[in-house]
């Protein structure tokens, strides 16, 4: 039987709006019936997009009523945003971080489950068949126990981006806009985070955010991962250039982690597994052999959007769920918090105590 398309608003126009948009345009499950930003282009994006404009997302959603809506507004509106549609009724599509702090996600959650709204988080990267087969091949034992990871993410961000004056607050800096991703990415193939010590810089931009750093996690597993970052140097190694996730970065042939087995280890995205030859036991007196595996396309953001429109419906719960991307947001904030005392921090929310 044949559905109604999901109605669908956008709350914020800006970059990752601009890339939800046209996968709402392509989606047959959906449809886009408003927008809301204040920022004055955002009416002509509206206009291009054949919906209807609106300055203030409140007046948006009560007058539009939509079933679902896509929030990728600046994150210190996440939690004003999120209440008023739960109150409202409407599910959501919430970008990462889901709120500006743990204890916001707390109230965010409450007023979510109160009204009986689903949200569900913007972690597209577990909608990457790489993220996929990395958790696979580490939960099946494929690789021995995971003894540790070894990750990088370093890019040189154009001059203009730090331009918006909330990039340039505490949040709008790396950790909470990428490095999140990748401590997303590492909760899920290598389960909860225990402790995080981290040292952060912001010396080449000098302004409040940070711009480099590196850190430790501690899993509860007994699996340490490391992660040097910085937005300052042009580089090879980072999810975005190693996936082709986003479009607007260029790609690299170069993979940005490595995980490392007792029996064997794998790079990734672009999975490589490097293991000594059967039927010798593993040792570094017998040679290492590269495997390459195969994958499907990356299509992450577009099977989020359509998990989000079966979400929106009542048929499947939401992958990543609100309860779950705090858990995330809280080891996060716990590296932040980290690089302030100079000295290991635990997450102050964990999934499963």
């Amino acid at each position: 039987m044949n559905q109604e398309p999901v109605r669908l608003a956008l709350i914020g126009a800006g970059e990752i709006g601009g890339r939800h948009l046209k996968l709402v345009a392509n989606e047959p499950d959906c449809r886009l019936v408003a927008i809301a930003d204040p920022a004055p282009r955002a009416g002509a994006i509206a206009k291009e997009a054949g919906c209807s404009y609106y300055q203030h997302y409140e007046e948006m959603l009560d007058r539009e009523q939509p079933e679902g809506a896509i929030v990728a507004a600046p994150t210190p509106l996440h939690a004003p945003i999120g209440v008023a549609c739960a109150k409202r009724g409407i599910h959501m599509l919430m970008e990462k971080p889901v709120t500006e702090t743990v204890e916001a996600g707390h109230n965010l959650i409450k007023a979510a489950n109160d009204a009986r709204v689903q949200i569900a988080v913007g972690h597209h990267r577990r909608f990457d068949p790489a993220v996929k087969a990395a958790q696979a091949i580490i939960a099946s034992g494929e690789i021995g126990r995971l003894i540790g990871v070894s990750g990088i993410w370093a890019t040189r961000k154009h001059d203009d981006y730090y331009g918006a004056d909330w990039r340039r607050q505490p949040g709008g800096g790396p950790v909470l806009i990428n490095l999140i991703h990748d401590i997303d990415m590492l909760r899920f193939c290598c389960g909860e985070i225990e402790s995080v010590y981290a040292e952060t810089r912001n010396v080449e931009r000098g302004l409040q955010v940070e711009d480099s750093g590196a850190v430790m996690l501690r899993f509860r597993s007994g699996t340490i991962a490391t992660i040097t970052f910085s937005d300052t140097t042009p580089s090879p190694w980072g999810w975005e250039r190693a996936s082709g996730d986003n479009p607007r970065t260029p790609g690299s042939p170069e993979n940005c982690f490595r995980f490392f087995g007792t029996e064997a280890s794998f790079e990734f995205p672009n999975i490589a597994i490097w293991r000594n030859p059967p039927p010798a036991e593993p040792s570094w007196l017998q040679p290492i052999e590269k495997a390459t595996r195969p994958l499907p396309q990356r299509a992450a953001l577009a099977e989020q959007l359509k998990h989000f429109c079966q979400v929106a419906r009542g048929e499947v719960e939401p992958r990543v769920s609100a309860v779950d991307a705090l858990a995330t947001l809280a080891a996060t904030a716990a590296l932040l918090e980290s690089a302030k005392q100079k000295q290991p921090v635990e997450p102050a929310f964990r999934l499963g105590g």
